[in-house]
């Protein structure tokens, strides 16, 4: 029933009345001294034309919203014979998301004439496909439909359960990935970890020592999040002053050293203390001096 992509046009044919009216049809009486006087036939041709379309604009309006509001399969059926029917579609900016999806959420199956299209619904489900981030419909006479889509960008990977997602920076799930071909992107754990790690990562980039080795991000208990480097070392932060937790690294020498150092957990829960144990065995040294979060 629908044709994808396709291009249909329509001409005005060679012995269309508009071709054959001559000069003379054209002159308009202007007052009692305007009788010699006349517009141009070229002139007088777009006039009736411009006429003509909003006529029939006015025609196409009127009945394309009686048939809105009856919803009966009498007047669609007249507003497909009409012309007014949805007879291409064409689909633009998808690259992940699946032609079928779209359609479907367009519901094509039930709606066959504008009259019936609601664009404003058609577009609400279009973007709650997951990749889609805005779409736009746009009509253009007499029968096609063209819908173009933005979809959004993969920002990191989300750990879950078994799981792993692909997940955008306001935290919307993409898709599901295989621990075989996992993208090169930050990574997060845990229930939560989701919706917060844009935030997170806009704090731990103002600390390139961390940042430049950060492995994952684990979400606890939806509450404050434990950062594994690449080296080894974690850091435990507390659910209330994480950036206070950074700074104190950042600044303190021994504390950063540690942290080079890898293979070492240091836990910023402890008021007025840090605690440092080796992360192989959970021996180490104990608290280490510093301001408590």
């Amino acid at each position: 029933m629908f044709e994808i992509g396709q291009t249909r046009t329509r001409r005005i044919e060679a012995d269309d009345p508009l071709l054959d009216t001559t000069a003379s049809d054209l002159a308009l009486p202007l007052g009692p001294s305007a009788a010699s006087r006349s517009f141009s036939p070229l002139r007088s041709r777009r006039a009736r034309i411009l006429v003509i379309a909003l006529v029939a604009g006015l025609g196409i309006g009127a009945m394309e919203e009686a048939a809105r509001l009856s919803g009966t399969p009498e007047l669609e059926r007249l507003a497909r014979f009409a012309g007014f029917g949805i007879d291409q579609v064409a689909l633009e900016g998808h690259r992940m998301s699946f032609d079928g999806e779209i359609f479907d959420a367009m519901d094509l199956g039930n709606v066959r004439t504008f009259a019936a299209l609601d664009s404003a619904a058609v577009k609400a489900r279009i973007e709650r496909l997951p990749w889609i981030d805005t779409a736009e419909l746009s009509r253009v006479y007499p029968g096609r439909l063209e819908v173009r889509v933005t979809e959004r960008t993969p920002y990191a990977l989300w750990s879950r359960a078994d799981r792993r997602y692909l997940i955008d920076k306001t935290g919307r799930v993409l898709a599901a990935v295989s621990g075989e071909a996992l993208p090169d992107l930050p990574r997060f754990a845990g229930e939560g970890a989701a919706s917060e790690a844009a935030s997170l990562m806009e704090t731990v980039a103002r600390y390139p020592a961390i940042a430049s080795r950060l492995a994952e991000a684990e979400r606890v208990s939806e509450r404050r999040w434990t950062l594994r480097l690449t080296n080894g070392s974690t850091l435990v932060l507390p659910a209330d002053n994480e950036v206070g937790a950074l700074e104190m690294v950042s600044r303190d020498a021994e504390l950063l050293g540690l942290v080079n150092a890898g293979g070492k957990s240091l836990d910023f829960r402890g008021p007025g203390r840090v605690a440092v144990r080796n992360e192989d065995n959970g021996t180490g040294p104990g608290a280490a001096p510093g301001a408590g979060s």
